[in-house]
């Protein structure tokens, strides 16, 4: 997608409207996307806006959904070269290096025909960080040597999805 309001909100709609019930949405830019409570996320092109979404058994899986979502980008990160050391999870959903907030991940579901799905909702700093007042954020290609194209970052989300 080049542009959407909020990659989880159009991955709900493609459940709402029967056209799919598993997959990945992936978008260029988000014009209105969201973390907990309302609060906006603020999308810089070229950042990573993508949302997972399936069908689960229970909310247990969702519950499952959130530690395995962080731990899957924590991976990434580590595979990219970025030192243990240097990562934190904030619970329950921000991901920092070096104590500045790279990526968050929004958890959702909901209820369409007697089924229930989950949606995953991730967004991570690529190539810039937004400017936030007593905030700190960064950026992931400022931490490595080789730049991060981010369909490597959302074939290896594709790779690990059967852990979420």
């Amino acid at each position: 997608m080049d542009k959407v309001k909020s990659t989880n909100e159009y991955s709900i709609n493609l459940i709402k409207k029967k056209i799919s019930f598993k997959g990945i949405v992936v978008s260029d830019i988000q014009t209105s996307g969201r973390g907990r409570y309302g609060n906006k996320w603020i999308s810089n092109k070229g950042n990573i806006f993508c949302s997972v979404y399936k069908k689960v058994k229970n909310f247990e899986d969702i519950y499952d959904a959130q530690y395995n979502s962080l731990r899957i980008v924590v991976k990434y990160l580590k595979k990219k070269g970025i030192q243990k050391e240097k990562i934190k999870i904030k619970q329950p959903n921000d991901i920092l290096i070096d104590n500045k907030k790279i990526c968050g991940i929004l958890i959702e579901s909901i209820k369409y025909k007697k089924n229930l799905y989950l949606v995953i909702g991730i967004g991570l700093n690529l190539i810039s960080s937004p400017k936030i007042i007593n905030y700190n954020t960064t950026f992931l290609n400022k931490y490595v040597k080789n730049k991060i194209n981010k369909f490597d970052f959302v074939n290896f989300i594709k790779k690990n999805i059967k852990n979420f």
